[in-house]
């Protein structure tokens, strides 16, 4: 057997080329980008309401939305614009707030900053978001909002938890921190529920280095969300309630504004999204085609009515029953050594971290959580399986450049299958 088809775990030649990293992001900025930060910094560093780069971001992403959103109000973090969101929906101690199993964490702790308490079904195994069966089985009396988050971009089936919430008289915050882009049945993510919000992470395909944006049509929650993180010009000249308006000059006494400078970085990052997408898109059909006949991968699912928008990972399902039970572990391992960047995951079951899993709030020591956790045993089943057999692949963007990349990706993988005798024997060897 020559070096090249030997698995490179076992001393043959990688079956990928190019050196780690294959996913670079975020890309580097063009000239436009760097001279707009560099005027900034002569002109203003301060933030002062939603003036300047803040005010203009703020109104690119309503269009973003197609506007089917009133209100934008920009954040200094994801979690930040979680917390008002959650805030302005009426989280507060006593409510319990129904979310996915199988997440990442910020999406629903800031409940607990808000003395709530948080309620875990289980996630359908196509969308990977919130079950709506599931869902129905969670709510208790308590319940006053529904989180769903269209994790990894697939939307959510936002018509069942819309009839469900309106059955119910709940509230509806979308995630939307993966999904920039995305829609559902042709209408934009972020446009569904009472309030929604995009992370603005570094990570993202709309990115600022850190930052987040809350959407909404709905004046009160606006008005809300505004004063929980913004005061004087920002809540003098924005919030329409004129009792809430009295606060103006504290807002409700936290200040968790963008900083202009992460206003350019997105403004420009969204002005490239569109091609981006577009190129991302590519990519990855041309990867899932590619993969059409590894029988141990169980291919992304991606329905008929949505679009996957921005394409948050490429997270394919292991099948260990097609590759003689070797552990996922063992197989990252035979991927990597082919030169692959591959990895589980990193976000487990909620239920399985300490913030969510133990008796007491540690943010109010002895205050014991009130809210029930059905995702337990059976009741999590989906968000079990995926968290045990998903694999974390590169999100491709640059086509056609990716495409021998691509290629060679998916040669590894069916280098794997070819060899699964040798593996299935490294596997069981105790002293490999």
């Amino acid at each position: 057997m020559t070096s090249a088809e030997q698995l490179a775990l076992l001393g043959g030649a990688p079956a990928i080329e190019q050196p780690l990293p294959h996913e670079i992001w975020p890309p580097p900025a063009d000239e436009a980008e760097l001279s707009e930060l560099a005027g900034q910094r002569n002109t203003d560093i301060s933030i002062k309401g939603n003036s300047g780069p803040i005010g203009r971001l703020e109104a690119d992403f309503l269009a973003f939305l197609d506007g089917g959103a009133r209100f934008a109000v920009t954040f200094n973090s994801g979690t930040s614009a979680l917390l008002a969101a959650y805030f302005a929906l009426g989280v507060r101690e006593g409510v319990d707030v129904v979310g996915p199993a199988l997440t990442y964490h910020a999406a629903l702790s800031p409940v607990f900053a808000l003395r709530g308490d948080v309620v875990l079904a289980d996630i359908d195994p196509d969308t990977r978001g919130l079950d709506p069966t599931a869902l129905q089985a969670a709510l208790t009396e308590r319940t006053k909002v529904i989180t769903v988050v269209h994790q990894w971009g697939h939307p959510c089936d936002m018509d069942a938890i819309l009839r469900i919430a309106e059955r119910h008289g709940l509230r509806v915050l979308e995630d939307c921190s993966h999904a920039h882009g995305s829609r559902y049945k042709g209408r934009p993510v972020g446009t569904f529920g009472d309030a929604a919000v995009f992370s603005l992470q570094a990570n993202k395909a709309v990115y600022a280095g850190e930052g987040g944006i809350l959407v909404t049509s709905d004046s009160q929650v606006h008005d809300r969300a505004t004063l929980l993180g913004h005061y004087r010009d920002r809540s003098r000249d924005t919030v329409l309630d004129e009792d809430l308006r009295a606060h103006w000059v504290t807002g409700f006494g936290l200040k968790l504004r963008m900083s202009p400078f992460n206003a350019i970085v997105a403004r420009h990052a969204l002005a490239a999204f569109p091609a981006r997408k577009e190129a991302r898109h590519r990519c990855l059909r041309h990867f899932g085609e590619r993969l059409g006949d590894v029988t141990y991968l169980e291919p992304v699912h991606t329905a008929d009515h949505v679009d996957m928008g921005a394409w948050y990972g490429y997270k394919p399902l292991y099948r260990p029953q097609a590759l003689g039970g070797v552990p996922r572990s063992v197989l990252i391992e035979a991927l990597r050594a082919e030169g692959m960047e591959v990895g589980a995951p990193s976000g487990p079951r909620l239920s399985t971290l300490p913030l969510y899993a133990r008796p007491d709030n540690p943010l109010f020591p002895g205050t014991p959580k009130k809210g029930v956790t059905p995702e337990t045993g059976s009741h999590a089943e989906h968000a079990e399986h995926v968290e045990q057999h998903a694999l974390s692949l590169p999100t491709f963007t640059n086509w056609p450049e990716d495409t021998k990349l691509i290629d060679q990706y998916a040669e590894a993988f069916r280098k794997i299958g070819r060899h699964r005798e040798a593996l299935v024997r490294y596997a069981a060897d105790p002293s490999r």
